[in-house]
């Protein structure tokens, strides 16, 4: 048993997500064979070994230059923000407003973001399919392209004859927004696995999930302001010239991530102590044999010096495909991704990521609706600078991959050096007190209007974003870290459900506000969501079983598709 996590039944069975990851003296000279043949990381790092391990193609990911790694990922970061944070929130703060001046109902204001993430949901599948087939570069530039002409669409639904006719554009608009919004929600996470090592995921996939779950606060205090200064239609013609330059930068700097990778995988077992890459489809490094003479005789020998592709230029790079990465068809890669329903660990990362988040995003719909009246009579800015405490908050979140990686590091030099992929789940306890701080205290305050400035309340929203990064990073970077072959279909069931449940609370939730009470539906979010966090017990404890269960379960399925 390490450190609580149950060893599987079968003696010497280690599932990815074991890995060798910290060397120290002890675990040096314990396992010397396996460790003299791995990589290792540079620097101050010199005693982390790489997980996983980089092949010897140059045009692997793992091997970019780092000023290439970075501006990938400062791509990606960026675009996750103006196609995929920016367009939901935008008018949240003006929904009262807005539906005044389309002369339209706030449910029907609300519905407007509810059918955009409806639409982000049900294309998860079809996006996560294309990029197994043909990679995940042609999934972000045809998102970039969309979100520009969704947003463009909605720029012109402000200009039409009649009211009822601008809002039928605007709708058009957002929806093709949440057709530009799908890539960027559905692989981001899983690609920070293709092109940074293990020890290098937390800060990068924390920065994800701000913009993913929680940078909606900055967008909300900005489009608040601005609706107020400038008009709705500003906030539209504002966003589209950044969204151009988002969408030239994936065309120059965000190469193909995805990569035909045989891998050696630090997880314990012996290895040969000369590093042999065999040959696959797509560009890997062979060897070859040669003769060598001597007095003797002759004998054939394998030469340890590998055939190399030669390295991709940056016009090379610029390709809107690198081929086809799978012979299957697209109909059977739709139907692998509700396969993984099976694996408890998608259930778990479905309650303590997923539907947090709607939680967080639902109640963003009624703000608007509870703090615009008396005896807040906020108006559209103030409303927009609500979002202040959530906005502290999702910068406090970052913190949680600095923190996820140090508890991992900790906790693998008291396994002997070995990380387990449970070892990122302990951080949710800290993710718990902030969500019981943060629910019952708003439901309380707001139940209370009279004792409780709408300072607590910010306050207390920023305290669940808080929780919701630690809690959607930690679970995301366990899902990298033990299901890493099968992470994009994982994080697409993920992204399918939080985009229902946002399209749901849409049209629910404001009428549930109206009639029990907002401190009703914080108390609500609140119990259901500690109930949620029990299921991280088990997890911890019979993770390993499980991925053990998990990986052999999917080889037999893949062994059982190719004979």
């Amino acid at each position: 048993m390490a450190l609580g996590i149950l060893e599987p039944k079968k003696a010497g069975e280690q599932p990815p997500g074991t890995e060798f990851l910290v060397d120290d003296t002890q675990t040096a000279a314990e396992h010397q064979l396996e460790h003299e043949n791995f990589k290792h990381a540079k620097g101050k790092k010199t005693n982390i070994i790489l997980v996983p391990q980089p092949s010897l193609d140059p045009n692997d990911p793992l091997l970019w230059p780092t000023w290439k790694r970075e501006t990938a990922f400062a791509i990606l970061f960026f675009n996750c923000i103006i196609f995929a944070a920016c367009p939901g929130p935008m008018i949240a703060p003006a929904t009262v407003a807005l539906a005044l001046q389309l002369s339209v109902p706030v449910k029907h204001v609300a519905e407007l973001s509810g059918y955009q993430l409806l639409i982000v949901g049900a294309l998860g599948p079809l996006v996560s399919v294309c990029a197994q087939k043909y990679g995940k570069r042609p999934q972000f530039l045809f998102a970039s392209v969309f979100g520009v002409i969704g947003t463009g669409i909605c720029v012109a639904g402000f200009d039409q004859s009649t009211l009822g006719r601008s809002y039928d554009v605007l709708l058009a608009g957002r929806i093709v927004q949440g057709i530009g919004t799908t890539a960027y929600e559905s692989l981001s996470v899983a690609a920070i696995g293709d092109f940074f090592y293990l020890h290098e995921r937390g800060v990068r996939t924390a920065l994800l999930v701000l913009t993913l779950a929680c940078l909606s606060s900055f967008v909300s205090i900005i489009g608040g302001t601005m609706f107020e200064h400038l008009g709705a239609r500003n906030l539209f013609v504002v966003l589209l010239p950044i969204q151009i330059f988002g969408l030239l930068g994936t065309v120059f700097f965000l190469p193909e991530t995805q990569f035909r990778r045989d891998t050696t995988t630090p997880t314990g077992a012996p290895s040969a102590s000369t590093e042999s890459v065999k040959e696959k489809d797509g560009g890997q490094a062979v060897t070859h044999e040669t003769t060598i003479t001597s007095g003797s005789g002759s004998s054939n020998i394998a030469s340890s010096t590998p055939i190399l592709p030669p390295k991709r230029t940056f016009v090379q790079d610029l390709s809107l495909t690198s081929g086809s990465y799978t012979s299957t068809s697209m109909l059977k890669l739709l139907g692998e991704i509700f396969i993984h329903f099976l694996n408890p660990a998608v259930w778990w990362i479905q309650l303590v990521s997923a539907i947090l988040v709607s939680f967080f995003v639902g109640t963003a719909y009624t703000l608007a609706q509870i703090f615009t009246p008396p005896p807040y009579t906020l108006s559209v800015s103030q409303n927009g600078f609500f979002f202040t405490g959530a906005l502290i908050g999702g910068i406090l979140g970052v913190s949680a991959g600095p923190l996820c990686d140090f508890t991992a590091s900790r906790l693998a030099k008291r396994n002997g050096g070995i990380y387990e992929a449970e070892f990122r789940i302990p951080v949710c306890v800290f993710a718990v007190l902030l969500f019981a701080v943060g629910w019952f205290t708003f439901g309380w305050a707001l139940d209370n209007p009279k004792y409780a400035h709408v300072y607590l309340c910010s306050a207390c929203y920023g305290a669940v974003c808080f929780g919701t990064s630690v809690a959607s990073t930690s679970a995301g970077l366990y899902i990298l870290d033990a299901f890493r072959t099968q992470s994009t279909q994982i994080f697409i069931l993920q992204m399918m459900l939080k985009n229902f449940l946002f399209y749901a609370f849409s049209t629910f939730v404001n009428e549930l506000v109206a009639t029990r009470g907002p401190g009703y539906m914080c108390r609500l979010f609140g119990t259901i969501t500690l109930c949620g966090f029990v299921t991280c017990v088990p997890m911890y404890i019979f993770g390993k079983r499980n991925r053990v269960w998990v990986h052999a379960m999917w080889a037999k399925y893949l062994n059982e598709k190719t004979s």
